[in-house]
């Protein structure tokens, strides 16, 4: 077995280290003057190294919600992974919830749509495009989430988000590890910040790693907290003693340790993929198990998300609870 899975990371090293050395050339293009074009409004870009959950949509949220405290008008920019805008750019919400659902413009554009009030939602994979139809909407700050690697557009400030537990994935760069750049990319970021970290939890590790991949900046750590439970409409609820679990997100084990914290004993735990899409035949397998449990259900906000654009009126076959954070 040791063998094989030797022999099976001695096969992906070539298409890494090609993968590695399109980077270095695509990094070394955008470093010419004038290879880049500069929005009409500040742009602060939020991103990471790797592919998967670093925590950097609350981030991005938690950003939003104190430049709108401090009297501004921010605007998201993202992608829309999972949706079908397209380049767009599409508006998901000029503040006052989403327009469209999930499947249009991705669970986490969705998201922070409707949780974000006064706050621009901008999706589209031509993000130039979209800080100027945020610019236009009224916004007088974007918040480029997911931008690290999207150069095209140039930042005021770069933060780089990173899982505070093992930033680097040994330094391993795709398909043979989970990173979108080598680690050496931090040294064009601003700020870092370790993520996924408690109360307590030692980063010493983490911080050394970060200094010895050439990262001289300012590095902060950032924890989550959970904020209660609502019905799938979004009011206010106790939270169950026990129920059927269930996510898509990237990193379903801080959802189990957030549930066991709450005092919610699971009767089961699905941890499907990041961003897996829902299907109404999936839902009814999971309410007719939660009906044989005899307990409701408990998901995340970003899969209540997709749960609505794909089951509509089916979800209320279910008694539904979901976590904040």
């Amino acid at each position: 077995m040791k063998s094989r899975s030797r022999a099976a990371a001695l096969a992906l090293t070539i298409p890494a280290a090609a993968f590695a050395g399109v980077v270095r050339l695509r990094n070394a293009w955008y470093e010419r003057p004038g290879a880049s074009r500069r929005a009409s409004v500040p742009v602060i870009s939020v991103g990471n190294l790797a592919v998967g959950g670093t925590g950097k949509t609350p981030l991005v949220a938690w950003i939003a919600g104190r430049l709108r405290a401090d009297g501004l008008v921010p605007a998201v920019v993202s992608r829309g992974y999972g949706g079908t805008a397209g380049p767009g750019p599409l508006v998901v919400s000029t503040g006052e919830g989403p327009r469209v659902n999930a499947r249009t413009c991705g669970d986490e554009p969705h998201l922070l749509a409707r949780s974000l009030k006064g706050v621009i939602v901008v999706v589209g994979s031509d993000r130039i495009e979209g800080a100027r139809c945020a610019a236009a909407a009224g916004a007088v700050v974007v918040i480029l989430d997911d931008g690290f690697q999207h150069r095209r557009l140039r930042r005021d400030l770069d933060i780089v988000v990173l899982d505070g537990r093992a930033p680097f994935d040994g330094g391993r760069v795709l398909p043979r590890g989970f990173l979108r750049e080598p680690p050496s990319s931090l040294r064009r970021a601003q700020l870092v910040v370790l993520t996924r970290v408690r109360e307590g939890d030692p980063v010493s590790d983490a911080i050394q790693a970060v200094r010895a991949a050439g990262y001289s900046g300012l590095i902060v750590r950032a924890g989550h907290r959970t904020t209660g439970f609502t019905d799938a409409a979004g009011a206010a609820s106790t939270p169950p003693k026990r129920a059927l679990a269930f996510c898509g997100i990237g990193d379903p084990g801080l959802f189990r340790d957030d549930l066991a914290e709450a005092g919610v004993a699971t009767a089961g735990f699905h941890a499907f993929r990041d961003h897996q899409p829902y299907s109404v035949a999936g839902w009814d397998g999971l309410v007719e198990e939660a009906k044989a449990h005899g307990v409701p259900l408990v998901t995340t906000e970003k899969d209540l998300s997709r749960l609505e654009a794909a089951v509509g009126e089916s979800l209320a076959r279910a008694e539904l609870f979901v976590l904040r954070i």
